[in-house]
């Protein structure tokens, strides 16, 4: 077996200079879409593996598994997945060649099938290779989350936001003025129009301040702290929350405006950290209600099971055939920038750079996302 090279770049977060840089019931609203099931405990071996089976609930557009937690020092992938035909629906080691990607993650690793209309869903057992780079056997617990509703080409997206202490930074945005607030009410109109091509629509909106440690969080440093964030959303509602901070800063010291779980996040499951996404309020800060907007809308894209068209050093693509890719790094210097890949994927809105002009999204995007359990 090969040994992955495990990676976290796949969650949003680019420079600032740079532009972005089966058991049912037991959930809160929305739940007659979705059935949950414990898949128990699983052990990895000496080499990290388990072994991990799941059969989808009858009727199901999508599944979403996850397994954890095993802690921010731990990453974790899947190595292979088969599916009930026996055939090899993912490869870590040739991922481009299938239809699936598999995040590499920290504590909680969600894989969610399908990601493309190439490997729809189909009646069986599929069988999951975890993959953990502990130095120990390590016991992880394991759920799958189905969607049984039927996909829709029409459907919303509730979001929930908490603010972590922003209204020094933008007067008045905090949970009880926010509803009438005119730069978050023109974002969530655009990102409403960001979204129109998805099939989605922002559905009900709410409010709150955050009650935990502000002072900690109000600038979310580090991905412990992105993850013990996202824990405090207890909530098993099919709702996005978003926290909305003064500042975020990767593990390696860059400054991110916004960071989701995943792709995919942990929609309808609360207490993970994976159960949400965190977006700065510095876009704001100058009244750019638009790339505010694109931001929450990438991010959520990523929550619903969307990867970026193009890797930031151009390593590896979405499944998706329509979504193009980026082959140009004409000056050599390992990183495929919006200018170079213009008209290659750079104007879509899961390019991994904020760009003013990626705002597209493509058939196949809106397939996967109308399959998520976030929408309803």
């Amino acid at each position: 077996m090969n040994t992955p090279s495990f990676n976290l770049s796949l969650l949003l977060g680019s420079v600032l200079a740079a532009g972005l840089a089966a058991c049912s019931g037991g959930g809160g609203t929305g739940e007659s879409g979705l059935t949950r099931e414990d898949l128990g405990q699983v052990t990895t071996d000496t080499g990290g593996n388990a072994d991990i089976q799941f059969t989808p609930a009858d009727g199901a557009v999508s599944a979403l598994v996850t397994c954890g937690p095993y802690g921010y020092d731990v990453l974790a992938t899947a190595q292979t997945i088969t599916d009930p035909n026996a055939g090899i629906a993912y490869d870590y080691n040739t991922p481009e060649g299938t239809p699936m990607r598999v995040s590499t993650t920290d504590d909680l690793l969600p894989v969610l099938i399908p990601v493309s209309p190439d490997l729809d869903i189909v009646p069986g057992q599929y069988d999951i290779q975890l993959l953990l780079d502990a130095a120990q056997p390590t016991t992880v617990t394991c759920s799958a989350l189905y969607r049984t509703e039927a996909a829709s080409a029409s459907q919303t997206v509730d979001i929930h936001f908490v603010f972590v202490g922003v209204d020094g930074d933008v007067p008045d945005l905090n949970g009880t003025a926010a509803v009438d607030h005119q730069l978050l009410n023109d974002t969530l109109t655009r990102v409403g129009e960001l979204w129109s091509g998805l099939g989605l629509s922002v559905g009900t909106v709410t409010y709150e301040d955050f009650s935990g440690d502000v002072s900690t969080y109000n600038s979310v440093d580090g991905d412990q702290e992105f993850g013990d964030l996202l824990r405090t959303n207890t909530s098993t509602d099919r709702t996005m929350t978003i926290f909305m901070v003064s500042a975020i800063t990767s593990s390696d010291g860059a400054s991110i405006l916004g960071m989701a779980a995943g792709p995919p996040g942990a929609p309808a499951t609360g207490g993970t950290s994976k159960s949400g996404a965190v977006v700065t309020v510095s876009s704001l800060v100058d009244g750019d209600t638009d790339t505010e907007a694109r931001i929450i809308a990438h991010e959520v894209g990523h929550f619903m099971g969307l990867f970026h068209t193009t890797e930031k050093d151009g390593s590896s693509h979405d499944p998706l055939s329509d979504t193009p890719e980026c082959t140009n790094d004409s000056d050599g210097n390992g990183t495929y920038s919006t200018e170079e890949c213009s008209g290659q994927g750079a104007e879509n809105l899961m390019w991994w750079a904020a760009s003013t002009n990626a705002a597209t999204t493509s058939e196949n995007q809106a397939w996967v996302v109308q399959r998520s359990a976030l929408p309803q």
